[in-house]
């Protein structure tokens, strides 16, 4: 496999620095089009514990474990989405200690805002490298992400970025 050094790009081209930029400017999409539908304190935290609600309900350390970030982290995160009525928590049937977290209509109205939002962002990414190539752009990450994803020192920053708003 031939080596790649920093040095053989421009600095503005280092592959961690558009990675960084690219992770960015979806943010700032994703942000434009769920403000212009009426969410405005949503934090990217709260998109990930919706994103992992079952629908048969999950328990908040479930829900840390998933997402791999703190007990505590995952508490604050959830206790916020129920305040704003996008969760309701339940007693768990089995485990009178603990509860189960479910999505509300307007969780799930979220979800499917953010749907509608990653499709807009991507029909717009195709319009400028086109499908076949945002596929494979899909599937290199894809690779990349899996192979890193069980990595311990991956996941010590995912608690800074739970609470950063989108």
């Amino acid at each position: 496999m031939d080596q790649i050094t920093p040095t053989e790009y421009p600095q503005h081209m280092f592959l961690s620095r558009l990675l960084v930029k690219s992770y960015r400017i979806v943010q700032s999409m994703n942000g434009t089009y769920l403000r212009s539908l009426g969410y405005e304190n949503f934090k990217i935290g709260h998109i990930i514990v919706l994103m992992n609600l079952a629908e048969q309900g999950v328990t908040t350390t479930d829900l840390a474990k998933k997402a791999k970030v703190s007990k505590q982290a995952m508490s604050k995160l959830v206790n916020e989405l129920i305040q704003e009525g996008y969760l309701i928590s339940q007693i768990h049937p089995q485990d009178l200690r603990s509860t189960l977290l479910f999505c509300t209509e307007k969780g799930n109205q979220f979800l499917e805002d953010l749907m509608k939002s990653r499709t807009h962002i991507e029909q717009k990414f195709a319009e400028i490298i086109g499908r076949e190539r945002l596929a494979q752009l899909n599937q290199l990450l894809t690779e990349i992400v899996s192979h890193y994803d069980e990595l311990e020192s991956v996941d010590s920053i995912n608690d800074k970025i739970a609470s950063t708003k989108i």
